[in-house]
């Protein structure tokens, strides 16, 4: 891809990343219609489904032969059609939006035949735009980002959305999540996944651990984390697809070996994907 493409689709990215929050943030301060896809705990706002509507609009004013590939609609009938494609979650979090008005965040990753090439996470209520693009590093802000601490286990600060997963509690993750509690020095639940992936290459994580995300959940916050210098694979230790489902663990890469040992040391057949 050549450099001057790849700086438009940074610009781009992060314009529709500050654009949508910016959206989202005053939507939040209007009534609101709520719904729930496949349970109480799993909602989704007309507030999501405007702003990703914003977001296609604005990608396709630019890049009408791009694919998209949103949590809240596909734009493509066949997104793997298309060379370059726009992965996108308009608001990562919707329950904390909902609830806290804090803690969520707008995702949005552009891949070119399978590459990740840009990643935006903006949080809109504390004004922290996340991005990277391959080879030129991660920034928070104007801040470049570098996950270069030295880590060890015992001293690891994780992340995780295991605990309230149900299949992880049909195969027992969930109990090796909690060993893995008090292993560590200590874990955090935000609720959002893009933002908490955001954080370990910021370093306020050491690490971040998932069942299963779906790809516009991670697809954003794996560049920024890799670009920072860490490391993002399944729990497995399998590459991450792009396009798909798919258990995660993203952390910094001084303890990555570790804590994939401890993962594979009590429980052999930790799920790659679904």
């Amino acid at each position: 891809m050549q450099a001057s493409t790849l700086a438009a689709l940074k610009e781009l990215a992060l314009q529709c990343a500050r654009s949508a929050g910016e959206l989202s943030l005053k939507r939040m301060k209007e009534p609101f219609t709520v719904e729930y896809k496949t349970s109480a705990s799993d909602l989704v706002t007309a507030v999501d489904k405007e702003v990703e509507n914003h977001v296609i609009q604005m990608i396709l004013a630019r890049f009408p032969d791009h694919g998209i590939l949103g949590e809240e609609s596909a734009h493509a009938e066949d997104y793997k059609q298309y060379d370059t494609l726009w992965v996108i979650d308009p608001i990562d979090g919707t329950t904390n939006f909902v609830h806290q008005q804090i803690n969520f965040s707008v995702s949005i990753a552009v891949y070119h035949k399978g590459e990740g090439m840009v990643g935006a996470v903006y949080d809109p209520s504390r004004d922290e735009l996340f991005y990277a693009v391959k080879g030129e590093g991660a920034f928070l802000n104007d801040r470049p980002l570098q996950v270069n601490r030295a880590v060890s286990l015992e001293q690891a600060l994780l992340c995780t959305s295991v605990f309230w997963n149900k299949r992880a509690e049909q195969i027992g993750i969930d109990l090796i999540v909690k060993k893995l509690a008090g292993k560590v020095r200590g874990m955090r639940l935000l609720g959002s996944a893009a933002l908490e992936m955001a954080y370990v290459a910021a370093g306020r994580l050491d690490g971040y651990v998932s069942m299963q995300l779906n790809a516009w959940d991670f697809g954003a916050a794996r560049i920024i984390v890799e670009e920072a210098g860490g490391r993002v694979t399944t729990m497995t230790g399998t590459p991450l697809p792009y396009d798909q489902k798919s258990s995660v663990m993203a952390c910094n890469p001084t303890f990555y070996e570790e804590l994939q040992q401890f993962l594979k040391s009590e429980h052999t057949d930790v799920p790659s994907q679904n």
